[in-house]
């Protein structure tokens, strides 16, 4: 089973992206900030980690140099969502190791794009 963790504080864009995600079938963890996410992470692994740049306690940008330090995840697919989306942000999300940018307002289909190029959804999704 293809497993997603989205990183958020948004709780309206965590359930958004969770029910875009579920009904491809995927299975989605949520999680509220980078702490939660390296606590999750010691748990189970993701096939791929969505998560936002601005979020309390832990950044996404400290999020992701954490995840890339680890050699158990220095290859884990990350996508970036946010509304940061200047060149300035996304330049640093780069370099720190992100896989792929979406700005928000992000689509269904530019979600789903995003996550299909790194895991296949589970195989039987709900109908």
């Amino acid at each position: 089973m293809a497993l997603v963790y989205v990183v958020d504080d948004d709780p309206v864009i965590c359930r958004l992206a969770q029910h875009i995600l579920n009904q491809a079938g995927y299975t989605v963890e949520l999680l509220h900030d980078g702490v939660e996410a390296l606590e999750a992470m010691q748990r189970s692994t993701p096939d791929v980690l969505v998560t936002d740049l601005m979020m309390p306690n832990m950044s996404g940008l400290a999020l992701i140099r954490h995840i890339r330090a680890d050699s158990r995840w220095s290859s884990l697919p990350i996508v970036v969502f946010t509304a940061r989306g200047e060149r300035s942000d996304r330049r640093q999300a780069e370099e720190a190791g992100v896989s792929h940018y979406l700005t928000k307002p992000f689509s269904s289909a530019q979600l789903l794009e995003a996550v299909r190029r790194f895991a296949q959804p589970n195989a039987n999704p709900p109908s």
